[in-house]
């Protein structure tokens, strides 16, 4: 299936779908009436976008995003077509890109474990739930 198809059979599904920005306005609203220090409100943030684009990953490789291994999101990433646009003006920007993803990797899980769900059916309230947990467990 190609990118486009799955991208509009993703959009306005929920908070979490929209692919053509990084954040919905109402995704950002919610995300700073927690709070949470600014840090933390961006690794939010991080982790929704990370989110989206580990969806789609998972949709065009058909595995669930838990399966996803650093090499299969990288390969991915250096076959897309908008990262390759990127990568033309801004040499590494791939590379960046995909340190973000897998970045966001681990607590996606942790906090589809924590909710009892794939991760893949995280709500935007499940992540900012655990994110708030875990600046608690710091304090």
């Amino acid at each position: 299936m190609d990118r486009s198809k799955i991208m509009d059979e993703q959009a306005n599904s929920d908070l979490l779908s929209s692919s053509d920005q990084l954040l919905t306005p109402a995704e950002c609203a919610e995300i700073d009436q927690t709070l949470l220090p600014y840090r933390d409100r961006f690794a939010i943030r991080v982790a929704v976008y990370a989110l989206r684009c580990l969806k789609q990953i998972g949709q065009e490789t058909g595995q669930a995003i838990a399966s996803l291994k650093s090499d299969q999101i990288a390969a991915w990433v250096k076959q897309d077509q908008q990262v390759q646009q990127s990568e033309a003006g801004k040499p590494g920007f791939a590379d960046w890109y995909v340190d973000i993803l897998i970045s966001a990797f681990n607590p996606l899980l942790r906090t589809a474990e924590s909710a009892g769900v794939q991760i893949e059916d995280l709500s935007l309230q499940q992540i900012i739930a655990w994110f708030e947990q875990a600046v608690r467990a710091r304090l």
